[in-house]
C-alpha cells in the first residue's frame, strides 16, 4: 500500500520554473555525465541525509537554475523538487548544510574535483576535437581579480577592477576563443601578477588537457598549430620567448611603455584600421625573438590630449597574417572579456563568495564545469534549433533553460514535459530539445 502510494505521488503533475532544465538534468543524469564527480570525490564529512558529492551537485544545478549565492540554492533548487528528481538528487540540503561541505574541503578535495571535471573536458569538449589540419587553435589567457573580504584567505589589498573592494583573490583562466570553452582555471592570492611562473602553470595543466604535451612529433605538430593570444600584462619578453621556444604560436601586446614609446617613434606611414580614427603601421626596427615576427604600431586618438594619441604595438608569430588582419585578430580577443562578464552577471561568478581558499577553488571549479556544460548544451541544442547558437551564458540561464512549464516523472525517471507556451523562447527550445529525449518520453506545451 505504501509502495503503491509512493509511485502515485511520482505519476503525478508538478509545476516548476525549469521545466527546459529538467529536460537538460535528465538527459545528463541519463548519459553518465555526473559519474565522474561521484566516484572521484571522497569528501570526509559526517553524512547525516545528504553526501558531500550530493551537496556540490546540488550547488551546481543551482547554478544552471541562476543562483548567485549559496544561499540561493533555497529559492532555486529547494523549492523545485521536480528539478532535484530530473537531476536525479535525492532532496535539497539547508544552504548552511551545503556551506558547511564547502567550508570543510581542503586541498586534496579540490584536487579531486579538478580530475573530475578534466575528464569531463576532454570527454565531451570541443577543444579537445580540434581539427588543427583546418584552423589554429586560438588560446585567451588572462588574469582578473575577484573582490572578497580583506579577512577572506588568499584575499590581499590590490587591483581590483572597477569593484568598489580594494581586497581580493585573482582568477587565472584559459579559454579556446572558437568554442568559447574555459579550459583551465585556477583561484590564486590577490597580489599574484603576470608572471611566468603563472603562464607556465596555465600553459602546463592546459597542455595536459589538450593533448598538447610531450614531444612526440603529433604533439610539436599540434603546439605549431595552437596560438596564445595575451594582453599587455602578460607580453614580456620572457613570455613570449618561452613561448615561441615551447613552438607555439603568440599573438601579444608588449607591456613596456618605454620599449613602445622607442619603436613607434620613427614611424611616419600610418594606415587606418576599420576602426575610426585608429591607425596601424609596421614597426621599422622590431625587437628580436627566438623565432621570427611581425610587430605593428596601433595608435588610438587620446580623449584626454587633444590631438594625442595612445600607442601600443602588437607582436605575432602568425607570418601569414597581413597588418590589418593581426588588428582585427588581437581584437577579438575582447571575447575573454565578454566571457568573463557574462559568468558574473548569469552565474554569479564574481559573486559567490567563500572564505576559505578551498572552498572558493570549488565554487569557481564548479562554476566553471556550470559554464561549459551550458556552451555544450547550446551546441546540442542548436542542431535542432540553430538560432539559440547566438545565445550568451546570460540569455542561456536566464531564458533558455528556465522556461516554466509541468513536468510528470514515473519511478522509471522523466516521462512527460509541457512548456509554457506564453514564454517568448518556448518554442524553438522545444525543437532544439527533442534530441534530448528518451525513448517513451514526451514533450509539448501548457496549457
Amino acid at each position: 500500500m505504501a509502495e503503491g502510494s509512493t509511485a502515485a505521488r511520482q505519476r503525478k503533475w508538478h509545476d516548476t520554473g525549469h521545466a527546459s532544465l529538467c529536460v537538460l538534468g535528465a538527459h545528463l543524469r541519463r548519459i553518465g555525465f555526473f559519474r565522474p564527480l561521484e566516484e572521484g570525490l571522497k569528501l570526509k564529512q559526517k553524512v547525516l541525509k545528504y553526501t558531500p558529492v550530493q551537496k556540490l551537485e546540488m550547488l551546481f544545478v543551482a547554478l544552471l537554475a541562476g543562483a548567485k549565492a549559496v544561499s540561493q540554492t533555497s529559492t532555486t533548487l529547494r523549492v523545485d523538487p521536480a528539478l532535484q528528481a530530473a537531476f536525479g538528487l535525492p532532496g535539497c540540503a539547508d544552504q548552511s548544510a551545503i556551506a558547511d561541505t564547502l567550508d570543510a574541503a581542503t586541498e586534496p578535495d579540490v584536487a579531486a574535483l579538478r580530475q573530475a571535471i578534466d575528464t569531463l573536458f576532454v570527454q565531451y569538449s570541443q577543444a579537445r576535437r580540434h581539427a588543427f589540419d583546418q584552423a589554429v587553435l586560438v588560446l585567451d589567457l588572462d588574469l582578473s581579480p575577484l573582490p572578497a573580504s580583506p579577512r577572506a584567505e588568499g584575499s590581499e589589498r590590490g587591483y581590483m577592477g572597477r569593484s568598489r573592494s580594494k581586497t581580493g583573490r585573482k582568477l587565472v583562466r584559459v579559454r579556446a576563443a572558437a568554442y568559447q570553452e574555459t579550459v583551465w582555471e585556477d583561484v590564486l592570492p590577490g597580489r599574484t601578477v603576470e608572471t611566468l611562473a603563472v603562464l607556465q602553470q596555465a600553459v602546463e595543466a592546459t597542455e595536459r588537457l589538450l593533448g598538447l604535451d610531450g614531444d612526440t612529433p603529433e604533439a610539436q605538430a599540434r603546439r605549431a598549430r595552437t596560438e596564445w593570444r595575451l594582453d599587455s600584462a602578460w607580453g614580456s619578453e620572457a613570455a613570449i620567448n618561452w613561448l615561441l621556444g615551447r613552438g607555439y604560436q603568440v599573438t601579444a601586446k608588449f607591456r613596456s611603455t618605454s620599449r613602445v614609446k622607442k619603436l613607434v617613434a620613427p614611424i611616419t606611414d600610418w594606415r587606418p584600421t576599420s576602426s575610426t580614427g585608429r591607425e596601424v603601421a609596421s614597426v621599422p626596427y622590431p625587437v628580436g625573438f627566438v623565432r621570427p615576427t611581425r610587430q605593428y604600431a596601433v595608435r588610438t586618438p587620446s580623449e584626454e590630449k587633444p590631438g594625442g594619441f595612445y600607442h601600443a604595438v602588437l607582436c605575432t608569430s602568425r607570418l601569414e597574417l597581413d597588418m590589418q588582419q593581426v588588428v582585427a585578430h588581437y581584437d577579438a580577443r575582447a571575447g575573454m572579456e565578454a566571457d568573463l562578464k557574462s559568468d558574473k552577471r548569469g552565474l554569479g561568478l564574481a559573486v559567490v563568495r567563500k572564505r576559505k581558499l578551498a572552498a572558493q577553488k570549488l565554487v569557481v571549479l564548479l562554476l566553471g564545469l556550470a559554464h561549459n556544460v551550458l556552451i555544450w548544451a547550446r551546441r546540442w541544442l542548436t542542431q535542432s534549433a540553430p538560432r539559440l547558437a547566438s545565445f550568451g551564458i546570460v540569455r542561456l540561464v536566464q531564458q533558455v533553460w528556465a522556461i516554466p512549464g509541468r513536468v510528470k516523472f514515473t519511478p522509471e525517471g522523466l516521462q512527460r514535459v509541457r512548456l509554457k507556451r506564453a514564454h517568448p523562447q518556448a518554442h524553438e527550445v522545444c525543437r532544439g530539445l527533442r534530441p534530448f529525449l528518451a525513448q517513451g518520453e514526451t514533450l509539448g506545451f501548457w496549457p
